[in-house]
């Protein structure tokens, strides 16, 4: 299943998306990369709470998939990969939807993995 998924969106996936959600945001804003976004705004678009928006912008912004200009406002401005790989991942997105939401949520967390990782046994 998750061979229909490109192996360099496969290891953008598992290194920096963990929603489907902030699929969504980010696709939000590449649709017009011009346009600047507030939390506000993207909370009524997306139809969820602000502080909600405004942490997947923020998360976005740290990924460097976004930018921000003061008082607020953030737009695309992809700077970790090219723009065709988010092109790519929408297409896909629309394509196989299915497949890939299956494959965000299937990857484990890495606080999760960390935590699991502390149990392990080490040979001495």
């Amino acid at each position: 299943m998750s061979n229909e998924i490109p192996e360099e969106l496969r290891s953008f996936l598992r290194r920096y998306i963990n929603s489907v959600s902030l699929l969504d945001v980010l696709f939000l804003l590449k649709k017009d990369a011009r346009r600047k976004w507030t939390p506000q705004e993207v909370s009524i678009e997306m139809r969820t709470n602000p502080s909600y928006a405004a942490a997947q912008l923020y998360e976005l912004l740290a990924m460097k998939c976004v930018s921000i200009q003061e008082p607020n406002e953030f737009w695309f401005n992809p700077q970790i990969a090219s723009p065709q790989l988010f092109d790519q991942l929408e297409e896909l997105y629309k394509s196989h939807r299915a497949t890939l939401i299956h494959f965000i949520y299937s990857q484990p967390i890495d606080s999760i993995r960390n935590f699991a990782d502390a149990f392990k046994i080490k040979k001495d």
